[in-house]
C-alpha cells in the first residue's frame, strides 16, 4: 500500500492569490499590518513560518506570535470563507481525472502535505470542487515552522488510521505487518521545498511544474519523477504506484 501526500497550491489547485489575500486581511485586522507581505516569497513555506517571519519584521516578539497563531488561523479561515468563493480557484490540469483514478484503487491512502493551515486547506479544496474528505490524513502548515517535519506527522497519522480502521484493504495491511514509512510514501508538489521535504522524510518525490517553478528549476533538485502537469493520468499513476 502507498501513502500519497499531495501539496495543494500549485499542485492540486491554482488559488489566484486567494490565500495571500486571506492572510493579509487577517493580519491587518489583528495587528494593523501584514508586514512585508507584498514582497514576501511564500513558495514551499508553512503558514506558521510565513506569519512568524512577517510579524517578527514589524517587531512582535516570537513568543507572542507563537501564542497567538491559533487566533490568526481562525481569523484567516473567516476571511477565507468570504474571499475564496469569489477568486475563481480551480484545479490544475489532470487533477480531477487523477483523483478519480486513485479513488478506484484499494492499495493507496490519499493524504495532504501542505503549507496551508488546516482550516484554510479544506476551504481552498472545496472552492475548487475537490472533496476534502477523500484525503484520509494530512499534515498542515499550522503544525510546524519547518515543512520538513510534516512527512513524519503524516506517516504517523496514517499508521494510526491503519491500525484502527475497519476498511478491508487497510485491515489486510495490518495483518501483513505493513506500516507507512518513507519506503512506501510519495510526496507530490510543485516547489523545490516539496522535493527537499520528501528527501527529509526519506520518501519518493514527484515534482510537477504547474506552480511558480519551471520544470528546469525543479529538475535541479533531482526529484524521482518530474511532470509538466498531471494530465497524463496513466504516466502519473505509474510514477506514483510503480505498477501500472
Amino acid at each position: 500500500m502507498k501513502l500519497l501526500l499531495f501539496d495543494i497550491d500549485g499542485t492540486l489547485i491554482r488559488s489566484n492569490r486567494a490565500g495571500r489575500l486571506a492572510m493579509q486581511a487577517a493580519l491587518e485586522e489583528l495587528y494593523g499590518t501584514a508586514g512585508p507581505l507584498d514582497t514576501y516569497s511564500m513558495g514551499g513555506k508553512t503558514d506558521a513560518r510565513i506569519i512568524t517571519d512577517l510579524l517578527t519584521v514589524v517587531g512582535i516578539p516570537p513568543a507572542k506570535i507563537e501564542a497567538q497563531l491559533p487566533l490568526v488561523y481562525d481569523c484567516m479561515a473567516g476571511k477565507a470563507a468570504e474571499i475564496y468563493p469569489n477568486k475563481e480557484i480551480m484545479t490544475c490540469a489532470g487533477v480531477p481525472e487523477l483523483l478519480a483514478a486513485l479513488h478506484l484503487r484499494q492499495d493507496v491512502m490519499l493524504g495532504l502535505l501542505t503549507g496551508n493551515a488546516r482550516p484554510t486547506a479544506s476551504l481552498k479544496l472545496m472552492a475548487a470542487d475537490i472533496n476534502f474528505k477523500q484525503f484520509r490524513v494530512g499534515a498542515y502548515g499550522s503544525e510546524a515552522l519547518d515543512r520538513n517535519v510534516l512527512p513524519a506527522i503524516a506517516m504517523q497519522r496514517a499508521n494510526v488510521l491503519v491500525s484502527t480502521s475497519s476498511n478491508r484493504a487497510l485491515a489486510n495491511s495490518v495483518l501483513a505487518g505493513e506500516r507507512f514509512t518513507g519506503d512506501n510514501t510519495v510526496i507530490i508538489g510543485d516547489t523545490p521545498a516539496d522535493i527537499l521535504c520528501a528527501r527529509a522524510g526519506k520518501a519518493a518525490a514527484v515534482a510537477v511544474a504547474t506552480g511558480w517553478h519551471a520544470a528546469q528549476t525543479l529538475a535541479k533538485y533531482s526529484p524521482d519523477f518530474l511532470f509538466e502537469n498531471l494530465a497524463d493520468t496513466k504516466s502519473v499513476l505509474s510514477a506514483l504506484l510503480g505498477d501500472v
